[in-house]
């Protein structure tokens, strides 16, 4: 592994994620050059990720979630993307009650952009 963990640092997240792709990448038997090329990023890019050097953008989490369309990985970014939304959030010092309207909030968002991503698969099937 490139980094050292430490837990409750924003390392921890850097280290969480660089492990989840690193693994997920080994169970689907693929090169970080293959993952790098179907996510369309340079392999540099892809190896700062996986080593834990920086997080990469939400976009390119989903293109990997897509790509591996592993169950494992996928619950473990959904966790690291909580996990920075609510660092965001207690950083505004929001009481319990704000909190928890706040994830209902992002709840129904997911909820939106899953029925929207459906949608559009089936629009892509039609099309075939």
């Amino acid at each position: 592994m490139c980094i050292l963990q430490k837990v409750g640092s924003s390392m921890d997240l850097l280290y969480r994620f660089s492990t989840a792709l690193l693994q997920a990448r080994q169970r689907k038997d693929a090169t970080q050059e293959q993952v790098a090329w179907a996510i369309g990023v340079s392999h540099a890019t892809y190896n700062a990720w996986e080593c834990g050097h920086r997080l990469c953008p939400y976009k390119h989490v989903i293109a990997l979630i897509d790509y591996f369309d592993d169950e494992l990985f996928t619950r473990c970014m959904l966790r690291i993307l909580l996990t920075l939304q609510h660092n965001m959030a207690n950083h505004k010092k929001k009481s319990k009650a704000e909190l928890t309207s706040y994830y209902l909030k992002i709840i129904g968002l997911l909820a939106d952009e899953c029925a929207a991503w459906l949608r559009e698969q089936e629009d892509l099937s039609d099309m075939r």
